[in-house]
């Protein structure tokens, strides 16, 4: 007689919440990479550590506004990198932060996030295949940010630009 136990049944639900969760974690930390690279500032980068996603976003739109000697193109992809976290950072929260429900019409389920204390809660409809999209979206967020990371450095440093995917390497070298 084996004392194994039974494999546990999978939730679908369940592994797409914790890669939105561990992807969301792993953007935090692009975040503070991006950071280093914006700021070479040891005490800011350990003030920084323990910080939240929407806190580190402010940190880096500090340091694009103290630190104005980047390429302009290199701006506008740093730029487009920060924008794009803080969407994902509120859509993300809504998975993260949320109590799930079975939808009403019986298709997907609700996140229902407290409005208020005294309100109630306000509800997002949401799938699995929608977390598991946001959680694939931020993995992708995390490459561009590492790249916008390097490029951001390459004039002072004399290192070559790193390409966007299906760029042509004429663009990356100029």
């Amino acid at each position: 007689m084996s004392n194994a136990a039974a494999p546990r049944e999978r939730n679908p639900f369940l592994e797409a919440v914790g890669r939105v969760t561990v992807a969301g974690a792993h953007l935090d930390r692009a975040l503070l990479g991006l950071l280093g690279s914006l700021a070479f500032e040891p005490t800011l980068l350990m003030h920084a550590n323990a910080e939240g996603t929407a806190r580190l976003i402010e940190l880096c739109e500090l340091a694009l506004k103290c630190y104005d000697h980047h390429d302009p193109a290199d701006l506008a992809d740093v730029k487009d990198c920060l924008a794009r976290a803080k969407a994902l950072k509120d859509k993300r929260n809504t998975v993260v932060h949320s109590l799930f429900m079975q939808a009403e019409n019986g298709n997907g389920l609700e996140a229902m996030r407290p409005a208020r204390k005294t309100i109630g809660h306000s509800v997002t409809p949401i799938t699995i295949e929608d977390m598991e999209s946001m959680a694939k979206e931020m993995e992708e967020l995390q490459s561009d940010l590492f790249r916008a990371s390097w490029n951001i450095r390459t004039s002072q440093t004399g290192m070559p630009r790193m390409r966007r995917p299906g760029e042509p390497a004429e663009a990356a070298s100029e």
